[in-house]
């Protein structure tokens, strides 16, 4: 799909003035083992001429099995495989031996040729071009320019190669700091994916694939071009770890017809598609209906489809523009990207070209516009491009036009052609269409990490409708969010997904929103709701979960738990955690692992009233971390989403218990070793420490200041460390567990020092500090 209008030009151009053919895979058998050299020849030069580069390979192998020092068979070998094969590599090694013996009067139509045109230079450089190998790229490039001159019509493409070799070369050697991975086996396989589509929240991923069906429907339905299967249209859904499902074809696709992604609607209602049953290649769509992907048919804005080529077509997320392909005249040559704006509830413009700064004398395909309708996503193969097709992105000006496109670099591009990007609403994750070294198998998708994430200073509300008991949504209800406090009248109606009731829509920053839920095509409205965008410029995603009662079609609390782990210190999350949720009265209500993120969603309050609070405990324990119990209360509002943050303390072997339990050390009065008053609330949380952790093992250490002998002060640090001992021992299980030892003044905790004829100028606050007892961890 990708550059099939230039490689069917540049077919022309050494095999014009044969005849078309094709032959059926019985025929081309027959034609090998009985045709002789002049017939296979001809079918080959057909065949290349027809675009049918597979065939024209198999009959170039048989040739040059039977003649491999012929310069024309391994031309002719290399040219199919260049077009053809799914490994990048496979060109190399024929063109290498064609161009080894090429002449400038290459005769295509005789089975007595020997040599290659001098054509096949310009093709090994292209060859390297998109493998990476730029150095040997310009040395072929500048070598068929050499030998061709100017009159040759590969001459204008080689020289576009010389200039798109230095922009490869430049975005190489300073690559972005984006992450590209292939998105593995559970989409790609050793056949074509292509022209994928992910969803704003990054859940699922449209894509176009030629593959056996499960129930192998379309067994035998082989394109002879190719020897894929037809194109159809495949979803992926991501499983509760974020790996995508195995994918699932669509109502819609045929065994016997072509069927090609071109883009999805937000709501995944409607899924715009590449049908080219007319011959020229239009666009049709597929509406979302009764539980089902209703049959494709033509997109009904006339200004679209013509007798022309109109490869793709992308509708804005807010809906207000239209943009779509055409290779249609008057525009500045190859495919151009046009658009159509919206005038009113069901009219648009007439489609405007969007001009030299995005369309050049080359090709632009596969645009997509970001959902704060910012950027300008699209392919380009003119001469800002690395090599084939590059993606591009465009930022919209303060005049509301599309600026000078900037190439995203390498690695999202590569010399080879990248296309058909779309990315999440954070401009975090994107994914694209690569055909390069290292993938499964011909054309890949890839997903890209942005680093930094590309949308920033955005606001997105991403709501989303549960349906009590799990019935299916209706797919009646509508939401129009409405800004109650914009410069001018601003209000938008979406859609939810029939799948989990998910719906993004654009917010301003800093603005007032109210949201009205309706069914019954607008008709009834059922709830409505406020809420408010922050003033900070970066992302934010708003998060407005509701859950619905179809009896009556009420909207109730349906409250979820979302429970996160956190380590205290880093403020990083802590991976599995054991927690056990108690009732106020101390009754288990659930039992529950965190995930490895330390994330756990429960339900245990969702048959809830509204109103008052839900007082809970939550008992936590992970090895290496201080297992303790947590109170928490939560006001049971409108708002169904409970957080519950439990911050987890390490507890490692020589710590101070009091110091992770962010505890002043228990003091003393002067001469005293009596338990004060004020250190028992302290000395109940070691206790409770201590209960909630059955094994862990501690040592008192108590302490005097300065005064006083050193005979005295050891005698007086050992009373407070064994009043401190028994203190805890009559409270915790297992007392075996705790000791105590006076350490007297030989640690100070200041400089309050006062031996021998020392006089201490310290204060009495100062010296209250030495006379303490501390809790060191000696088993966990």
């Amino acid at each position: 799909m990708i550059n099939r209008i230039l490689r069917i030009l540049l077919i022309t151009l050494t095999f014009s003035g044969i005849a078309y053919g094709q032959y059926s895979e019985k025929e081309l058998q027959q034609l090998i083992q009985e045709g002789n050299t002049e017939k296979l020849v001809r079918a080959n030069s057909e065949l290349l001429l027809n675009g049918m580069f597979r065939q024209a390979a198999t009959i170039a192998e048989n040739l040059v099995s039977t003649s491999p020092e012929n310069a024309n068979f391994q031309y002719r070998l290399g040219y199919a495989y260049l077009y053809y094969h799914p490994d990048i590599n496979s060109p190399i090694d024929p063109l290498t031996k064609a161009c080894a013996n090429v002449t400038q009067k290459y005769d295509a139509s005789s089975s007595k040729e020997q040599q290659a045109p001098i054509d096949a230079v310009y093709y090994l450089g292209k060859a390297h071009h998109r493998l990476g190998n730029i150095k040997k790229a310009v040395d072929h490039y500048q070598k068929f320019l050499e030998l061709a001159g100017k009159k040759n019509i590969l001459s204008s493409y080689a020289e576009l190669g010389l200039i798109q070799c230095e922009v490869a070369e430049e975005l190489m050697n300073n690559p972005s700091d984006d992450k590209l991975s292939n998105i593995g086996d559970s989409i790609n396989t050793s056949g074509p994916e292509y022209a994928p589509i992910v969803s704003l929240d990054g859940t699922s991923l449209f894509f176009t694939s030629r593959r056996l069906w499960k129930d192998e429907e379309n067994e035998g339905m082989i394109d002879p071009a190719t020897n894929n299967y037809l194109e159809d249209i495949f979803v992926s859904f991501q499983d509760e770890n974020g790996k995508w499902k195995s994918p699932e074809i669509l109502d819609f696709c045929k065994p016997n017809q072509n069927e090609a992604t071109v883009s999805v609607s937000i709501d995944e209602r409607k899924v715009y598609v590449y049908n080219d049953e007319s011959g020229n290649g239009d666009i049709y769509y597929s509406q979302y209906n009764n539980g089902t992907f209703n049959a494709i048919q033509p997109i009904d804005k006339e200004a679209v489809n013509t007798k022309n080529w109109e490869p793709h077509l992308y509708v804005t997320p807010d809906g207000s523009e239209v943009y779509f392909v055409s290779d249609r005249p008057g525009g500045f040559g190859g495919r151009d990207i046009y658009v159509m704006k919206k005038t009113g509830n069901d009219s648009w413009s007439e489609p405007q070209n969007l001009g030299p700064e995005i369309n050049t004398p080359y090709d632009e395909d596969a645009p997509f516009v970001s959902i704060d309708n910012e950027s300008l996503y699209f392919a380009s193969n003119g001469s800002k491009s690395m090599g084939g097709f590059d993606i591009f992105c465009a930022k919209r000006n303060e005049e509301g036009n599309w600026g000078t496109p900037a190439n995203m670099g390498y690695p999202i591009n590569s010399p080879a052609d990248d296309a058909f990007y779309t990315t999440t609403t954070d401009g975090f994750k994107g994914y694209i269409t690569s055909f390069r070294a290292g993938g499964k198998g011909d054309l890949d998708i890839y997903e890209i990490q942005h680093f930094p994430p590309r949308n920033s200073n955005t606001a997105i509300l991403k709501g989303q409708i549960f349906v009590v008991n799990d019935q299916p949504l209706p797919e009646d209800i509508a939401i129009t969010v409405a800004c109650t406090n914009c410069d001018k009248n601003s209000s938008i109606t979406v859609f939810p997904r029939i799948r989990d009731g998910v719906y993004f829509t654009k917010l301003e920053k800093c603005k007032e929103y109210e949201l009205t839920y309706t069914y019954n095509n607008g008709k009834t409205t059922f709830h409505t709701a406020k809420l408010a965008t922050n003033c900070i410029p970066e992302y934010e995603e708003i998060y407005k979960p509701v859950y619905l009662r179809l009896d009556d079609m009420k909207i109730i609390p349906y409250y979820q738990l979302k429970i996160e782990t956190i380590d205290i210190a880093s403020n990083a999350s802590v991976g599995t955690v054991t927690v056990q949720i108690l009732d106020e009265d101390g009754s288990v209500l659930e039992d529950l692992q965190t995930d490895e993120s330390g994330m756990y969603t429960s339900k245990i309050l969702q048959s809830r009233d509204e109103g008052g609070n839900a007082n809970l405990k939550f008992k936590i324990t992970k090895d290496g971390y201080l297992s303790k119990t947590i109170d928490l209360s939560f006001e049971l509002t409108d708002e169904s989403i409970l957080n519950a943050q439990l911050l987890m303390e390490k507890a490692s072997v020589g710590e101070d218990l009091g110091q992770i339990l962010k505890l002043d050390p228990i003091y003393f009065d002067l001469n005293s070793s009596f338990i004060r008053k004020d250190a028992k609330e302290k000395l109940q949380k070691i206790i409770d420490a201590m209960n909630n952790n059955p094994n862990m093992v501690i040592e008192c250490g108590s302490h005097t200041d300065c005064r006083e002998s050193y005979e005295y002060n050891e005698w007086l640090s050992d009373r407070r460390a064994k009043r401190t001992v028994n203190y805890i021992s009559k409270r915790i299980s297992n007392p075996g567990r705790i000791s105590g030892k006076g350490y007297g003044e030989t640690q100070l905790v200041n400089d309050c020092g006062c031996e021998g004829d020392v006089v201490s100028d310290c204060s009495e606050a100062e010296h209250q500090l030495n006379r303490r007892t501390e809790f060191r961890i000696i088993k966990n």
